[in-house]
């Protein structure tokens, strides 16, 4: 699926696929865009003839004119997708939460797409399950219900219990998706190249990495076996956390098409009706929420990129369960640090701040228009900043990573998932509880975070990882150094200097002797501190602790060793 969309050919299998493909969007009034593609001569006569004879009101059709120029139409794209099956509902489901890539308003309309689906017969499911398991339900569990619970557009739910009595739900992939979406995706790749080619104005969106995207998405939701493995590490993430629940994964029963998980009883976030009736505190449970989706977000760096709230249960005891581990995000180290910058800048009204690290995680090449992004990120923030009505950390950034793409600026596809998922959980958040201040929920977490990062507790342990490194450079330089004169001895290298550059070098050997003494020093410190921590209590010095004496000696000399790294020759 990594090969270049150029080289991909549709075969004798594909072509009917794409034939039908392309006569609902002609019959949908998008013929224009199969003119630009030059897949005109694939259409059946017939189709052509109907669609001549048909005459659709502007608003009707897929392709319309506006001011004299093509505008693609949001809801009937929707029904386009709905009309084409599962694999281009999922892609509408997916690019809902690409706003940066599809823009605001067709994002907005794609996040209608329902997640429920006509369910398939219960004897498939049973099929299913025995061919990937190697025994029957009935076999396996005490009971097992062939009527589904749920049904969405890649699998659905049934109900059952194992022989202990654990009540458990089954997820069972739907028959033949996954050959039906590999197909689909083979043509999405051969339709996004002949985008690339002959529609110039649709390449600074990069069609090729938007269907990549896609299908790496896709095929990894396929396989069940990794969406059990994210929520074992989402359980691990909150084992702390008494008032988030993640459902167990029972591993005998969990292939790549079938998932077996704990069953949890509870209520859609958004079903404010029965989390009346349960007698649910709303304005708890946003914060119980918000505060989950932030630490994914700032804390653990792995988040639900689709945290909507039909995939968070309130349940009766006051609990949120998490649901649909399929699409996840993942945001580094080095990524956190930078959006936590972005938010302190945000919250400082600082414009210069928030670009200088925005633009810290994009993607520029020489194609990117760096100075109009400026202007227009610090249009937006202007008009968050300095309005009456509070500004929305969460739409703002939104915004932002919205306006790359009309800049010729990327941003990684992680980043906009987040960008997504925080306008996500503010909704969510405003919905559960309308007195919701995104802004203030979000101040004491970016505080928490930060401390979370620069903490000493941090700063030691990134040390301790990194602290043979350091040793291991200054190990090597004078045999580097050594190495390097040889090369002058034999005339392998030449240089011109002045006599005065020798007095240079001179310093500079004994700054570097200096500091591979000190970082013996440091390391015989280290492990010293270390031992002494280990006998806290037990050991001290005119009513000093060890540890108190060898912690700041220890810091000390850290601070001295960075300060002679960071000199240069003669200082």
């Amino acid at each position: 699926m990594n090969k270049d969309a150029r080289s991909f050919r549709v075969g004798f299998s594909d072509l009917n696929r794409l034939r039908k493909i392309l006569t609902v969007v002609s019959e949908s009034g998008g013929g224009a865009l199969i003119d630009q593609l030059r897949l005109k001569y694939l259409i059946p006569f017939w189709s052509r003839l109907s669609g001549f004879l048909t005459r659709r009101t502007s608003e009707a059709r897929l392709i319309r004119m506006e001011t004299g120029r093509p505008v693609l139409s949001p809801d009937v794209l929707r029904s386009v997708l709905e009309r084409l099956g599962p694999t281009f509902i999922k892609l509408g489901q997916v690019l809902s939460l690409r706003a940066d890539v599809v823009g605001e308003a067709l994002a907005e309309e794609l996040s209608k797409f329902q997640s429920d689906a006509a369910p398939f017969p219960g004897e498939e499911a049973r099929r299913i399950f025995k061919e990937e398991t190697g025994r029957y339900p009935e076999e396996v569990f005490k009971s097992f219900e062939e009527t589904p619970v749920a049904a969405a557009s890649l699998a659905q739910v049934h109900r059952a219990v194992l022989k202990d009595g654990t009540e458990v739900a089954v997820k069972i992939q739907r028959p033949g998706i996954r050959k039906m979406i590999e197909q689909d995706v083979h043509i999405f790749y051969y339709l996004a190249g002949l985008a690339e080619r002959f529609i110039p104005e649709l390449r600074v969106y990069q069609p090729v990495r938007v269907v990549r995207e896609f299908a790496d998405w896709t095929l990894r939701e396929l396989d069940f076996g990794v969406e059990g493995h994210n929520a074992e590490r989402f359980a691990f993430i909150f084992k702390e956390n008494p008032q988030i629940y993640i459902p167990k994964i029972f591993w005998d029963f969990t292939t790549p098409r079938v998932i077996t998980m704990e069953f949890s009883h509870g209520v859609k976030a958004n079903d404010l009706g029965q989390i009346g009736a349960l007698g649910l505190d709303r304005k708890q449970l946003a914060s119980i929420g918000v505060d989950a989706l932030f630490h994914q977000f700032f804390i653990s760096g792995f988040f639900h990129a689709d945290p909507h709230p039909g995939n968070f249960f309130a349940m009766p005891d006051g609990r949120l369960c998490l649901h649909d581990f399929g699409m996840v995000g993942y945001l580094d180290q080095r990524t956190r640090k930078e959006l936590l910058s972005c938010l302190v800048s945000f919250v400082n009204k600082d414009v210069d701040g928030f670009i200088k690290h925005i633009l810290h995680m994009a993607l520029i090449d020489e194609k990117s228009d760096v100075g109009s992004f400026e202007k227009d990120v610090a249009g937006i923030l202007s008009e968050f900043f300095f309005s009456e009505r509070r500004p929305s950390v969460a739409w703002a950034f939104f915004r932002v990573i919205n306006r790359g793409a009309q800049n010729g600026i990327r941003f990684p596809g992680d980043l906009a998932l987040f960008g997504k998922a925080l306008v996500t959980t503010e909704s969510m958040g405003l919905m559960l509880y309308p007195e919701f201040d995104f802004n203030r929920e979000l101040e004491p977490f970016v505080k928490k975070a930060m401390w979370k990062h620069f903490s000493p507790a941090k700063t030691l342990q990134t040390l301790e990882a990194d602290i043979l490194d350091y040793l291991g450079f200054i190990q090597d330089l004078p045999d580097r150094v050594q190495g390097v004169l040889t090369k002058l001895e034999r005339g392998e290298i030449g240089i011109k200097f002045d006599a005065g550059d020798l007095k240079e070098i001179e310093r500079e050997f004994d700054r570097q002797n200096d500091l591979r003494i000190l970082g013996i020093v440091l390391t015989a410190v280290f492990f010293g501190m270390l031992g002494l921590l280990y006998l806290e209590g037990t050991r001290t010095i005119l009513g000093f602790s060890l540890s108190a004496l060898a912690v700041p000696l220890f810091v000390v000399l850290l601070a001295w060793f960075f300060i002679r790294l960071r000199q240069g020759p003669g200082r």
